[in-house]
């Protein structure tokens, strides 16, 4: 039995840090394909090679050559004209999500995209939202050009159905509005802080004849759009409570809030007072500003993405027996689809023509792909692994099977179950607080009823939970920032008192506790010489499946052996075959390799290599767990969380994760 381990391949493109398993030298540099010598050639020629001395292999792999027509949609006006931000005519400005963007030597070059074109005006990047903003002139460039020149270079722009579909409103009504009502707050509290400093540095008595009175009038006019306007939406609240029999946290705030005004406006226009108008217009301005900032903690997040954005937005049919490519949102039912590796099936079509071997891990999370027969239904949200393929859609997209399912998933319109600690206490306290002012109220009524109105406002302005509310505000906002930056996001504050209050986990396998991207490859057998190690290595290094991409990866280059592909063919949920210096190389199931029954009760998926009709052993595919993986269980078991785990691989899994794990540590 032999492991063979992986090794370190000492030859790197000079562009994207790739292995080069076919190297392109020039200019002593070394290229691991045509498409980023071209970008290295583009940036020499423009005097952009700074762009490698931020970074060593500072470059996005360059995917090769596009179809022509791949952008084609964004030619169309209608889409043109949902995608930009800007048009005067003579220019225009469009933002691109760019994913790629990773380091300083992607910001040099993507913000010196005009000395490469010069019908681009200006770039400007944003690292943390990894998006570029782009003004160019439309007489010079097209959209669909610049978005092009970003693809040449290694930045492909995610565009996706949602990006046409959404309003492109800068800021919506409801958000234009708080704005407004947090800047008229904001204007009349420091105005009517700047004119009570006379009277707090006097103590109350002003010298100078009318002074004083003018800065307590203009006090109270500041004061009345802030009640009026500022503070509306927390009557609302209050007002739909009381309806509801509800008594919400925004009764007692409204309470204070009008005994505050209404005591200030007694005593301004009786002569008796100054009132507290400082103090009212400041509640109701760090209150605003307090919910401000929890919404735009959930904005700046954006964790409740819509399906459509990771839709292309454009889609090849056949039209007149020719390829035609359009914007997703004009495809119809019956309509021929042209999909090419690596490409999202966006309605649930059947398969016409071609192998299809579909990667579902966008709907079900497992992604291992699947191969579809001719005459089946291959469901949106699925991608393509193999060759071409024609499928002919048998639904709308906004009628998919990947359409029912995030709906019925989505927990939007969901009202959290679980209801805030404040509102709970907020009925008590209400009740408690109308009890003393009614007591309070009854006790002066007796005994000096010229202190009636004085004790009973005083209880409900210094009660006022405003304090409560606004820690509680800006607390759940900060947590969830916080929780976000760490990558654990949060459907609303609610689910961060939840959290206190949980005693089960429950895991789901892949993608979660293994790694999304990364697999274990193990092989197991007659050990391979070097040459038929890199027969192996070049047969799978032509296959488009997954399995023999990852056994590609795991085999070392071997420098010293050469082979020529003399023949090749793929056999979808087969295998490969494959003919080398008149040596067969097959890799591919049991079956068609002849290992039949031969290895029973195997662990993970297995691609067995059979050279010249001889068995020689086979590659074990397997989970990769995540680093610390049982340290963190560990520490879980011991705070005293049930851990469960949902997966649909069978008990010899089971025993793996066990050994990973630990025992008892997981439920399958």
């Amino acid at each position: 039995m032999f492991s063979m381990v992986k090794e370190v391949v000492s030859k790197v493109c000079f562009h994207c840090g790739d292995a080069c398993t076919d190297p392109v030298v020039m200019d002593d540099k070394v290229f691991c394909c045509t498409g980023c010598k071209q970008v290295y050639l583009l940036l020499d020629e423009n005097n952009l090679c700074s762009y490698y001395d931020f970074d060593k292999n500072p470059g996005i792999k360059v995917k090769g050559k596009f179809r022509s027509d791949r952008f084609a949609y964004l030619d169309d006006p209608s889409v043109i004209q949902k995608l930009i931000q800007f048009n005067s005519g003579d220019l225009i400005h469009a933002t691109f999500s760019l994913p790629q963007m990773h380091c300083s030597s992607c910001i040099y070059l993507l913000e010196n995209l005009h000395r490469i074109e010069s019908g681009i005006l200006s770039s400007t990047t944003s690292f943390q939202r990894k998006e570029v903003l782009v003004a160019f002139n439309p007489h010079q460039i097209s959209l669909r050009k610049v978005v092009e020149l970003l693809s040449f270079i290694g930045y492909e722009p995610h565009i996706s159905l949602n990006d046409v579909q959404q309003s492109k409103k800068p800021v919506s009504t409801a958000k234009r509005n708080k704005l407004y009502k947090i800047g008229v707050s904001g204007f009349g509290f420091a105005n009517i802080m700047m004119l009570s400093l006379p009277d707090y540095f006097s103590s109350g008595h002003i010298t100078e004849r009318g002074l004083g009175e003018t800065f307590i009038w203009l006090s109270f006019i500041l004061s009345l759009p802030v009640v009026f306007y500022g503070a509306s939406d927390l009557f609302k609240q209050a007002w739909a409570g009381i309806r509801q029999r509800d008594l919400n946290i925004d009764i007692p705030i409204v309470l204070a809030i009008v005994m505050t005004f209404g005591r200030s406006y007694y005593e301004i226009f009786t002569g008796t007072g100054t009132g507290f108008l400082d103090s009212g217009t400041g509640i109701i301005f760090f209150m605003l500003v307090g919910r401000w900032f929890q919404d735009m903690t959930y904005e700046s997040l954006s964790f409740d993405r819509d399906y459509l954005s990771y839709f292309p937005l454009g889609v090849t049919v056949i039209r007149n027996h020719s390829e035609v490519n359009v914007p997703l949102t004009k495809l119809q039912k019956g309509e021929e689809i042209v999909i090419r590796n690596d490409e999202m099936v966006p309605a649930d079509a059947l398969l016409k023509e071609g192998e299809a071997l579909i990667d579902y891990s966008f709907v079900s999370g497992e992604n291992r792909p699947v191969t579809v027969k001719s005459g089946h239904i291959v469901y949106a949200g699925g991608r393509q692994t193999g060759g071409k393929i024609v499928l002919q859609a048998v639904k709308d997209p906004s009628q998919s099977y990947i359409t029912e399912l995030w709906n019925k998933l989505s927990l939007k319109g969901r009202k959290h179950t679980q209801e805030s600690f404040v509102h709970p206490w907020s009925r008590y306290f209400t009740a408690i607080l109308l009890t003393i002012a009614a007591l309070t109220f009854a006790y002066w009524y007796i005994n000096d009823f010229s202190k009636v109105f004085p004790a009973v406002t005083a209880v409900l302005i210094v009660a006022c939970p405003c304090s409560l509310l606004l820690t509680s505000t800006f607390t759940f906002g900060g947590m969830v920032r916080q929780l976000g930056k760490n990558k654990l996001y949060l459907k609303n504050a609610g689910v961060v008192e939840t959290l206190a209050a949980i005693d089960t986990i429950v895991f789901d396998k892949t993608g979660t506790l293994t790694e999304s991207d990364v697999s274990s490859v193990h092989y197991e057998g007659e050990q391979l010489s070097g040459k038929e190690s890199a027969m192996v290595r070049q047969a799978a290094a032509h296959s488009s499946h997954t399995l023999s991409k990852l056994v590609y990866a795991s085999l070392p280059e071997i420098q010293q052996e050469t082979t020529q592909l003399n023949s090749f063919k793929e056999e979808a949920g087969s295998g490969i075959a494959a003919v080398m210096d008149s040596e067969q190389v097959r890799l591919g199931s049991a079956d068609f390799t002849g290992f039949s029954n031969s290895y029973p009760n195997h662990l993970g998926s297995r691609v067995y290599v059979n050279i010249n009709d001889r068995q020689k052993g086979y590659f074990e595919v397997g989970n990769k767990y995540r680093e610390g993986l049982s340290t963190l269980m560990n520490q879980l078991k011991e705070s005293g969380y049930q851990l469960h785990l949902l997966s649909g691989d069978n008990n010899a899994e089971e025993t793996r994760l066990e050994n990973v794990l630990g025992p008892s540590s997981i439920e399958l």
